[in-house]
């Protein structure tokens, strides 16, 4: 059955929004939230992390213009993201919730209403999400729609298996209190927050396109390089491992074994052989004996055998020279 309305002007919907530093973008992002037609109340709250440009002081005029829908949170101090979130998270009274960061913006000014009737219409389900565009603004790559699967219900396991949601386009009910204290050493806030989520019911994503995810080199992710990347993912994968349901172990400890490997592989390349070797042991840690033999030789060879590559190059050096005489 559909929850009952909220009482008196308490909105049904809040929308989470964290912002450091997004002078250039924060503006559409709020405009894309205030454009939104529903036939239920909704409020925005922003929390602005001591931004060393000048979006604090827009967000505090969108208050001021807007103070019914509009509240803020104002840290005389940089908290960090996870902590940002959080209080904005613990300042929200709405039924369901939607996060959107101060450098995206929605693109549908219907995406709360259909997104609010969704969830309303399947109580089973706890998290819903739509397309979103992802816009490079170097222009480096074209735009592209993502997630490019199939519009239907999902599970946690497809998930943990390949990661599919976007910030931007997340709506989901209100089924925990706080955000866990295991998110709060990860690199990430967003996936481990929606994996959580996903526990309570269904993932349902929709046809529609209502979202823009920028990539900058001012993202926080957009700015690590690849091993660093791997490293994170890693990190939040053992954190899934140690406090998700234990029959989820089997699925997350193939996807650490693959972290591993490639951590393993990219730190050669960086010449952090130590490193490598560590790999290796942990993807003999994360697999039966005789699984996965071909990456964890090559890893051996890696770790261990570095010093052909040096003899084979000196080699190398040597007939050239000869050829050139």
């Amino acid at each position: 059955m559909p929850d009952s309305p909220p009482p008196n002007n308490e909105p049904k919907v809040s929308v989470l929004m964290i912002t450091y530093n997004h002078e250039k973008y924060i503006a559409q992002a709020i405009e894309s939230v205030l454009m939104q037609k529903t036939d239920f109340p909704y409020d925005l709250i922003i929390g602005e992390d001591c931004s060393t440009d000048g979006a604090r002081e827009i967000v505090r005029e969108y208050e001021r213009k807007y103070p019914t829908i509009v509240r803020t949170f104002l840290p005389e101090r940089n908290v960090g993201g996870h902590e940002n979130f959080r209080q904005v998270f613990l300042s929200s009274r709405g039924r369901y919730l939607a996060v959107i960061e101060g450098d995206d913006y929605w693109t549908s000014p219907e995406k709360l209403q259909i997104q609010a009737d969704a969830l309303d219409a399947h109580p089973e389900t706890a998290v819903c999400c739509h397309r979103s565009v992802w816009h490079y603004n170097d222009g480096s790559q074209p735009d592209r729609i993502w997630p490019e699967i199939p519009e239907g219900v999902y599970e946690l396991e497809n998930v943990l298996s390949d990661y599919f949601l976007n910030t931007a386009s997340l709506m989901f009910r209100r089924v925990i209190d706080d955000v866990p204290a295991w998110h709060w050493s990860l690199y990430m806030g967003d996936i481990p927050l929606f994996v959580t989520l996903a526990q309570y019911g269904n993932i349902r994503l929709l046809p529609q396109t209502m979202a823009v995810y920028r990539i900058h080199a001012g993202g926080l992710w957009s700015r690590l390089d690849n091993l660093h990347r791997a490293r994170n993912n890693q990190a939040m994968f053992q954190a899934f491992y140690d406090h998700l349901d234990p029959k989820y172990r089997p699925l997350i400890r193939r996807k650490l074994f693959w972290y591993s490997y490639g951590i393993g592989i990219d730190s050669f390349t960086a010449g952090q052989l130590d490193l490598t070797r560590k790999c290796l042991w942990e993807c003999f840690i994360r697999s039966e004996p005789l699984e996965h033999l071909r990456e964890k030789l090559w890893l051996a060879f890696k770790g261990y055998g570095w010093w052909t590559f040096v003899f084979w190059r000196g080699l190398r050096r040597i007939f050239r020279r000869r050829k050139a005489q």
